[in-house]
């Protein structure tokens, strides 16, 4: 249960916790659930940082989750016609470059985020912003982005390598992916997805104009392309959300202490048997989380040793 906090609570929280409070005692204390408390938490100590990392991992914590979108300028070339070309590197004049990024925390309020400057833009000069997201990226355990898998984190390393910085290590959770992998949209564009689903969109813009402008410093375009990246990070995390339940690839437990059964995909502890999960080789409890829907099977086969050796495989 998602809740908005005063900054009096924010402090009485933090209080709380370094007394020694559960996050139980905290999520009654506050009429929510123990996510949303542990969230609130880590953003209260993290706003006395003034930084863009996360505060160091405490005692149940987490995974450190970050919602990123980056922009691209697109690359310049001489071309003899529009159609069927083949351009050479002598008529290419630049490269594609980052133009913007934008990210934020899980759960969180604060969007994080930069942009080239007009001197930059006309220059391609991508070196202060690489340097903006690289400290932003390493304070990740988990990102999640759109085709953040096939188009992101290529542009993000290359300009990585291009101004030496080391690179970066977290699990992708990719929206794209998802929606390919388990649904049939008409096209998996997040305009798309999120449309039909009705929550949070992309943001309108004015097209290629807008990145015309864009390359050519133009500051009013500048703006308008950093609220279009900035709406890109709220829609990629309304979209996460309805995603959740098909999640696969991560599991919060590895980042805490606990050792009472959680949610792979959201922590939570609320889970209830649902019938069995079935394999060539055994018989698993499957289990349905209460909180996010994610259904998910348990570690030790039911099956007793005799049986499990009286089982046949196809060849």
């Amino acid at each position: 249960m998602y809740r908005a906090w005063k900054q009096s609570e924010y402090a009485e929280a933090v209080q709380l916790r370094n007394s020694g409070a559960s996050w139980g005692q905290l999520a009654k204390r506050f009429n929510t659930s123990k996510e949303n408390a542990r969230a609130a938490y880590r953003r209260a100590v993290g706003a006395k940082h003034g930084a863009y990392l996360q505060p160091v991992r405490w005692h149940h914590a987490n995974p450190h989750i970050a919602v990123v979108d980056i922009e691209t300028m697109p690359g310049m070339a001489y071309f003899f016609n529009v159609f069927e070309q083949n351009i050479s590197d002598e008529m290419i004049v630049s490269d594609p470059c980052m133009l913007s990024w934008s990210g934020k925390w899980l759960n969180g309020t604060q969007i994080f985020s930069d942009i080239l400057t007009p001197d930059e833009a006309r220059t391609r000069d991508t070196a202060r912003i690489t340097k903006s997201i690289w400290e932003f990226l390493r304070g990740a355990d988990v990102v999640i982005g759109h085709n953040y898998s096939g188009f992101d984190v290529k542009h993000i390393n290359t300009e990585f390598l291009i101004n030496n910085l080391p690179p970066l290590k977290y699990t992708v959770i990719d929206t794209y992916h998802i929606a390919k992998k388990y649904f049939r949209f008409s096209r998996n564009k997040m305009k798309t997805i999120n449309r039909q689903l009705g929550i949070k969109e992309k943001i309108d813009n004015d097209g290629f104009p807008l990145w015309r402008g864009c390359c050519e410093g133009n500051p009013e375009s500048l703006k308008l392309m950093h609220e279009y990246n900035d709406g890109d990070v709220l829609a990629t995390e309304d979209l996460f959300y309805r995603f959740r339940p098909y999640i696969t690839n991560l599991n919060v437990a590895l980042y805490n202490e606990l050792e009472t059964h959680q949610c792979p995909v959201c922590g939570s502890e609320n889970l209830q048997i649902d019938g069995w999960y079935y394999t060539p080789a055994g018989k698993w409890e499957s289990i349905r989380c209460q909180n996010c829907g994610a259904l998910v099977r348990s570690k030790y086969n039911e099956l007793d040793k005799d049986k499990r050796k009286s089982l046949l495989v196809n060849s």
